[in-house]
Protein backbone atom coordinates (compact mmCIF):
# COMPACT_ATOMS: atom_id res chain seq x y z
CA UNK A 1 0.00 0.00 0.00
CA UNK A 2 1.11 3.33 -0.96
CA UNK A 3 2.39 5.30 2.14
CA UNK A 4 3.32 8.88 2.75
CA UNK A 5 4.77 7.96 6.01
CA UNK A 6 8.06 6.63 4.17
CA UNK A 7 8.91 10.77 3.50
CA UNK A 8 8.36 12.25 6.85
CA UNK A 9 8.78 15.63 5.14
CA UNK A 10 5.62 15.40 3.28
CA UNK A 11 2.64 16.60 5.25
CA UNK A 12 -0.67 15.30 4.91
CA UNK A 13 -4.30 16.82 5.40
CA UNK A 14 -7.75 16.02 6.40
CA UNK A 15 -9.15 14.56 3.10
CA UNK A 16 -12.58 16.26 1.59
CA UNK A 17 -13.05 14.28 -1.07
CA UNK A 18 -13.25 17.00 -2.91
CA UNK A 19 -10.55 17.13 -5.88
CA UNK A 20 -10.07 20.99 -6.14
CA UNK A 21 -10.06 21.58 -2.63
CA UNK A 22 -7.92 18.72 -1.44
CA UNK A 23 -5.45 19.40 -4.26
CA UNK A 24 -5.17 22.94 -3.39
CA UNK A 25 -4.32 22.26 0.58
CA UNK A 26 -2.10 19.57 -0.26
CA UNK A 27 0.08 21.35 -2.38
CA UNK A 28 -0.30 24.63 -0.10
CA UNK A 29 0.55 22.64 3.43
CA UNK A 30 3.81 21.13 1.62
CA UNK A 31 4.61 24.49 0.43
CA UNK A 32 4.30 24.62 -3.35
CA UNK A 33 1.45 27.43 -3.86
CA UNK A 34 3.28 27.73 -6.87
CA UNK A 35 2.31 24.82 -8.18
CA UNK A 36 -1.45 25.63 -6.62
CA UNK A 37 -1.46 28.42 -9.42
CA UNK A 38 0.05 26.45 -12.37
CA UNK A 39 -2.29 23.90 -11.76
CA UNK A 40 -5.20 26.18 -11.85
CA UNK A 41 -4.21 27.79 -14.73
CA UNK A 42 -3.49 24.54 -16.80
CA UNK A 43 -7.22 23.67 -15.57
CA UNK A 44 -8.56 26.89 -17.02
CA UNK A 45 -6.58 26.41 -19.96
CA UNK A 46 -7.50 22.12 -20.15
CA UNK A 47 -10.88 23.51 -19.91
CA UNK A 48 -11.58 25.60 -22.49
CA UNK A 49 -9.52 22.89 -24.81
CA UNK A 50 -11.89 20.57 -23.95
CA UNK A 51 -14.96 22.18 -24.55
CA UNK A 52 -13.55 23.05 -27.70
CA UNK A 53 -12.99 19.29 -29.01
CA UNK A 54 -16.54 18.66 -27.14
CA UNK A 55 -14.93 16.71 -24.66
CA UNK A 56 -15.52 16.00 -20.90
CA UNK A 57 -14.40 19.11 -19.53
CA UNK A 58 -14.45 17.57 -15.86
CA UNK A 59 -12.29 15.22 -17.00
CA UNK A 60 -9.68 18.11 -18.32
CA UNK A 61 -10.23 20.20 -14.99
CA UNK A 62 -9.49 16.82 -12.40
CA UNK A 63 -6.19 15.82 -14.63
CA UNK A 64 -5.04 19.29 -14.52
CA UNK A 65 -5.92 19.93 -10.56
CA UNK A 66 -3.71 16.41 -9.86
CA UNK A 67 -0.92 16.12 -12.34
CA UNK A 68 1.99 18.28 -10.35
CA UNK A 69 0.76 16.46 -7.03
CA UNK A 70 3.67 14.61 -6.30
CA UNK A 71 5.89 17.48 -7.08
CA UNK A 72 5.55 17.65 -2.97
CA UNK A 73 8.55 14.81 -3.31
CA UNK A 74 12.34 15.52 -3.60
CA UNK A 75 13.37 13.96 -7.57
CA UNK A 76 15.81 11.48 -5.54
CA UNK A 77 13.01 10.17 -3.84
CA UNK A 78 10.90 9.91 -6.74
CA UNK A 79 14.03 7.82 -8.36
CA UNK A 80 14.45 5.72 -5.23
CA UNK A 81 10.75 4.35 -4.94
CA UNK A 82 10.33 3.90 -8.71
CA UNK A 83 13.52 1.33 -8.53
CA UNK A 84 12.30 0.06 -5.75
CA UNK A 85 8.90 -0.82 -7.10
CA UNK A 86 10.77 -2.22 -10.13
CA UNK A 87 9.34 0.52 -12.82
CA UNK A 88 10.82 0.24 -16.07
CA UNK A 89 12.90 3.75 -15.71
CA UNK A 90 13.95 5.89 -18.74
CA UNK A 91 17.46 6.86 -19.59
CA UNK A 92 16.37 10.55 -19.13
CA UNK A 93 14.51 9.55 -16.25
CA UNK A 94 17.49 8.19 -14.19
CA UNK A 95 19.80 11.26 -15.76
CA UNK A 96 16.59 13.61 -14.51
CA UNK A 97 14.57 12.08 -12.07
CA UNK A 98 12.39 15.33 -11.98
CA UNK A 99 10.65 13.55 -14.84
CA UNK A 100 9.36 10.83 -13.03
CA UNK A 101 6.46 13.28 -11.39
CA UNK A 102 4.43 12.65 -14.14
CA UNK A 103 4.23 8.83 -13.35
CA UNK A 104 4.10 9.44 -9.77
CA UNK A 105 1.51 12.04 -9.74
CA UNK A 106 -0.72 9.22 -11.25
CA UNK A 107 -0.08 7.18 -7.91
CA UNK A 108 -1.19 9.86 -6.32
CA UNK A 109 -4.08 10.82 -7.78
CA UNK A 110 -5.28 7.30 -7.18
CA UNK A 111 -3.50 6.68 -3.81
CA UNK A 112 -4.79 9.54 -2.17
CA UNK A 113 -6.99 11.36 -3.98
CA UNK A 114 -8.59 8.43 -4.88
CA UNK A 115 -9.39 9.17 -8.66
CA UNK A 116 -9.81 5.78 -10.78
CA UNK A 117 -10.86 6.97 -14.33
CA UNK A 118 -8.58 5.65 -16.35
CA UNK A 119 -8.43 8.72 -19.03
CA UNK A 120 -7.34 11.13 -15.88
CA UNK A 121 -5.06 8.70 -14.61
CA UNK A 122 -3.84 8.26 -18.30
CA UNK A 123 -3.45 12.06 -18.98
CA UNK A 124 -1.69 12.74 -15.56
CA UNK A 125 0.92 9.90 -16.50
CA UNK A 126 1.85 11.00 -19.39
CA UNK A 127 1.70 15.10 -19.33
CA UNK A 128 5.21 15.52 -19.50
CA UNK A 129 5.86 13.70 -22.79
CA UNK A 130 3.33 12.41 -23.83
CA UNK A 131 3.06 8.90 -25.02
CA UNK A 132 2.66 6.68 -28.23
CA UNK A 133 -1.27 6.16 -29.04
CA UNK A 134 -2.25 8.89 -27.00
CA UNK A 135 -5.86 9.54 -25.90
CA UNK A 136 -7.47 13.20 -26.40
CA UNK A 137 -7.65 14.00 -23.05
CA UNK A 138 -3.48 12.70 -22.80
CA UNK A 139 -3.45 15.37 -25.68
CA UNK A 140 -5.71 17.88 -23.65
CA UNK A 141 -3.68 17.84 -20.38
CA UNK A 142 -0.14 17.41 -22.41
CA UNK A 143 -1.41 20.88 -24.16
CA UNK A 144 -2.86 22.44 -21.32
CA UNK A 145 0.56 22.36 -19.07
CA UNK A 146 2.91 23.60 -21.97
CA UNK A 147 0.19 26.49 -23.05
CA UNK A 148 -0.02 27.47 -19.07
CA UNK A 149 3.71 27.48 -18.51
CA UNK A 150 4.90 27.55 -15.02
CA UNK A 151 7.57 29.86 -16.31
CA UNK A 152 7.89 33.74 -16.36
CA UNK A 153 6.91 34.87 -19.80
CA UNK A 154 4.74 34.06 -22.66
CA UNK A 155 5.92 30.64 -23.98
CA UNK A 156 7.74 31.23 -27.31
CA UNK A 157 5.45 28.50 -28.75
CA UNK A 158 2.26 29.83 -27.48
CA UNK A 159 1.01 31.04 -30.50
CA UNK A 160 2.07 28.87 -33.16
CA UNK A 161 0.44 26.13 -30.88
CA UNK A 162 -2.86 27.74 -30.30
CA UNK A 163 -3.06 27.90 -34.07
CA UNK A 164 -2.38 24.64 -34.49
CA UNK A 165 -4.80 23.91 -31.91
CA UNK A 166 -7.20 25.15 -35.01
CA UNK A 167 -6.63 22.44 -36.70
CA UNK A 168 -6.33 19.38 -33.93
CA UNK A 169 -5.20 18.08 -30.97
CA UNK A 170 -2.38 15.77 -32.71
CA UNK A 171 -1.26 18.66 -35.00
CA UNK A 172 -0.61 20.84 -31.87
CA UNK A 173 1.29 18.24 -30.37
CA UNK A 174 3.48 17.15 -32.81
CA UNK A 175 3.96 20.99 -33.74
CA UNK A 176 5.21 21.66 -29.50
CA UNK A 177 7.17 18.71 -29.50
CA UNK A 178 9.06 19.92 -32.96
CA UNK A 179 9.29 22.94 -31.29
CA UNK A 180 10.97 21.60 -28.14
CA UNK A 181 13.10 19.83 -29.55
CA UNK A 182 14.72 22.23 -32.35
CA UNK A 183 15.01 24.43 -29.87
CA UNK A 184 16.84 22.54 -27.46
CA UNK A 185 14.21 22.59 -24.78
CA UNK A 186 14.27 18.92 -24.07
CA UNK A 187 18.16 18.03 -22.42
CA UNK A 188 17.42 14.81 -22.93
CA UNK A 189 14.17 13.29 -24.72
CA UNK A 190 12.19 10.81 -23.15
CA UNK A 191 11.40 7.37 -25.59
CA UNK A 192 7.55 8.47 -24.67
CA UNK A 193 8.16 11.92 -26.33
CA UNK A 194 9.82 10.07 -29.52
CA UNK A 195 7.55 7.60 -29.71
CA UNK A 196 4.53 9.99 -29.38
CA UNK A 197 6.36 12.07 -32.08
CA UNK A 198 6.24 9.00 -34.45
CA UNK A 199 2.76 8.42 -33.91
CA UNK A 200 1.72 11.88 -34.44
CA UNK A 201 3.46 12.50 -37.73
CA UNK A 202 1.57 9.18 -38.69
CA UNK A 203 -1.60 11.01 -37.44
CA UNK A 204 -0.99 14.25 -38.35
Amino acid sequence: MFDLSQWPYIRTIPWSGDVKTDSINFLTVNGRPDTVSHSMSVAEAGRKIAVDFGLDESIAVTSALLHDSSLVMEPGDMLDYTINENWDIDRSEKKYPFLLHQRLSAVFAGELFGIHDPRVLSAVGCHTTLKKNPSAYDMVLFLADKLSSDQAGTPPFYDAVSSALEKSLAHASLLYIDFALNNGMILSPHRWLTDARDWLLKAD
